[in-house]
C-alpha cells in the first residue's frame, strides 16, 4: 500500500545509519496516530496488514547538485522521499509529509534536516497486490478481515471508524447519518465502503 524510496547524498550514512532511517519510516510508525509502536490510532491487525504491505528503502545518489552546487555529504543533509500511495494516497498526504519529515528530523538531532517528500497517489486500478488488481473495495475487504478485536468506545471528542478501526477527533472525522444514527469515518473510502454494505443488508 506504500512503496517509499528514500534518497540521501553517498557517503552521508553508513549502512547501519541507512537500516535505521527505513527503520523510522515502516507503515506502523507513520500510519499511526502519533508516529510510535504504542500508538492504538487503529486496530492493531489493521496496523499489522498495513505495515506488511509498506516497502522501504533507502539508496544514495552519487551525482547530487542542490541550490546550483555540489551537496557534500559531509555539510549537507538532504533527503529526497518518494512515496507511492495506494488508494488512501489523497487523504493521506498532508499526514505521511509531516510523519516523514518529522521522523527524518528526529534521526539526526541538532541538525536541521532539508526534506522533501513527494506523495505519489495511485489511481482507482492502479495498484497490484497478490498477482491480480486490487480496487478500493478489495483493500476494505482485506482491512475488515485483518481486524483482531471487538470496537473499542471513542474517547471524548473521537469518533472510532467503523471499518478500519481508526480512532478520528471528530472536527477531521468523514461523518454518515443514517437511521438515527452517526457514523465517522478517516476518510471517504471507509465512508463509501460503509454506506454500500448497509445498503446492502437484508
Amino acid at each position: 500500500m506504500l512503496f517509499i524510496e528514500v534518497v540521501v547524498p553517498k557517503g552521508r550514512f553508513d549502512v547501519p545509519q541507512r537500516q535505521a532511517l527505513a527503520g523510522r519510516l515502516t507503515g506502523r510508525r507513520l500510519l499511526s496516530a502519533a508516529g510510535h509502536d504504542d500508538s492504538a490510532a487503529a486496530d492493531p491487525g489493521v496496523i499489522d496488514l498495513l505495515d506488511s504491505l509498506t516497502d522501504v528503502v533507502v539508496r544514495e545518489e552519487e551525482i547530487w547538485i542542490a541550490g546550483g552546487r555540489p551537496a557534500e555529504a559531509a555539510r549537507d543533509t538532504r533527503y529526497v522521499v518518494n512515496v507511492t500511495a495506494g488508494m488512501w494516497g489523497k487523504e493521506l498526504s498532508e499526514h505521511l509529509v509531516s510523519r516523514i519529515t518529522a521522523e527524518l528530523a528526529e534521526a539526526e538531532p541538532g541538525r536541521e534536516p532539508c526534506v522533501m517528500v513527494n506523495v505519489i497517489i495511485v489511481p482507482e486500478g492502479g495498484y497490484g497486490l497478490r498477482g491480480r488488481v486490487h480496487r478500493s473495495p478489495d483493500m476494505l475487504r482485506l482491512i475488515e478481515q485483518a481486524k483482531t478485536g471487538p470496537q473499542e468506545p471513542a474517547p471524548d471528542g473521537t469518533v472510532v471508524d467503523p471499518v478500519c478501526g481508526a480512532t478520528v477527533p471528530v472536527g477531521d472525522a468523514v461523518m454518515l447519518e443514517r437511521d438515527g444514527r452517526t457514523y465517522g469515518f478517516c476518510c471517504p473510502h471507509c465512508r463509501g465502503h460503509f454506506a454500500r454494505s448497509l445498503e446492502a443488508a437484508p
